[in-house]
């Protein structure tokens, strides 16, 4: 079986993750966790950390500080097989930090201060397409704007299909991305980029028809938390309904769908098959704390996934 080639272009991370926030606090006010852990992290990072433990060739375009979070991440992508020779230590910036807060039922919110992502160029990414080969391109918003579109214009003219994971939460512009492969928000970047909150399929089905109007992809996928992920194609649509776990951390579960399902797709598996399985390494992540260290294996889903049937 043929391994897939992906490039990921987009942001590295430390992150800060506390546990056992009871709500979010109001200024001037401190309120208490029951702990607190480094990881490695960032969606690009992670969504290459994914992508390389599913089997595929990952190769990752991003930037980090000349510091000792940014050798660290490097050498965790390292550590699974990742292609990291196009990654830029930046001398003059941090390395990105990430502080990201988990409530008792593992649902998270974070602060995010980009550093050395912000000088992601297109000229980074330019690099990468003109020397290897890809079978897709994923990519993330936590980098500058003018990169996300010029990662798809350069993909578009090798013919590279690409994947957008609308996160984080903002509204852009997609005239530059007309005719892009997928676009996949979250709830939150659903409701970002549409107006639209999410709390139905009737909601779903508007914000896809939505952002299928606005950037003419040849497939909306919305990714809807523990109610599962809902497909547009311009025509029809179908909902994919969440596997039930004891969910502790959703930090990484999103990536971890994304890297999933580009992978598969990239295996020549139906976007149907494709979208089930992504489901299920989602489900896995949830059930482990933190972001790249909760991501599973290949096998580790299969496995899932057979528990799941003989379950039902």
């Amino acid at each position: 079986m043929k391994q897939p080639n992906i490039l990921v272009v987009g942001s590295m991370n430390m992150d800060l993750n506390l546990y056992g926030i009871p709500r979010i606090s109001q200024f001037g006010e401190s309120v208490g966790c029951e702990a607190y852990k480094y990881a490695t992290g960032g969606k690009g990072a992670n969504q290459a950390y994914a992508a390389a433990l599913q089997g595929a060739n990952v190769t990752m375009v991003g930037r980090v500080g000349n510091d000792h979070n940014g050798h660290s991440l490097i050498t965790e992508l390292e550590r699974v097989g990742i292609h990291t020779g196009y990654i830029v230590a930046d001398k003059n910036d941090q390395t990105g930090l990430a502080t990201i807060m988990v409530d008792d039922l593992g649902r998270y919110f974070s602060y995010v201060s980009l550093g050395a992502n912000n000088k992601l160029s297109p000229e980074d990414v330019e690099k990468a397409l003109s020397e290897m080969s890809f079978d897709m391109v994923l990519m993330q918003l936590e980098m500058p704007l003018e990169t996300v579109y010029r990662t798809y214009e350069l993909a578009r003219e090798r013919n590279i299909p690409v994947f957008l994971d609308a996160g984080p939460a903002m509204n852009i512009s997609l005239d530059r991305l007309k005719g892009i492969y997928i676009i996949s928000p979250n709830e939150a970047e659903t409701e970002a980029l549409t107006g639209i909150a999410v709390e139905n399929e009737t909601d779903a089905m508007e914000a896809a028809r939505q952002l299928y109007e606005r950037a003419n992809p040849e497939y909306v996928i919305l990714k809807m938390g523990s109610r599962g992920a809902f497909l547009y194609d311009g025509k029809t649509a179908k909902m994919y309904p969440a596997y039930k776990v004891n969910a502790i951390d959703s930090t990484g579960a999103g990536d971890t769908f994304n890297a999933a399902l580009v992978n598969k797709i990239c295996l020549g598996e139906s976007l149907d098959d494709a979208i089930q399985y992504a489901s299920g390494a989602a489900a896995f992540c949830v059930t482990r704390k933190g972001a790249q260290i909760s991501i599973p294996t290949a096998e580790e889903v299969e496995k899932f996934l057979q528990n799941q049937l003989i379950i039902d």
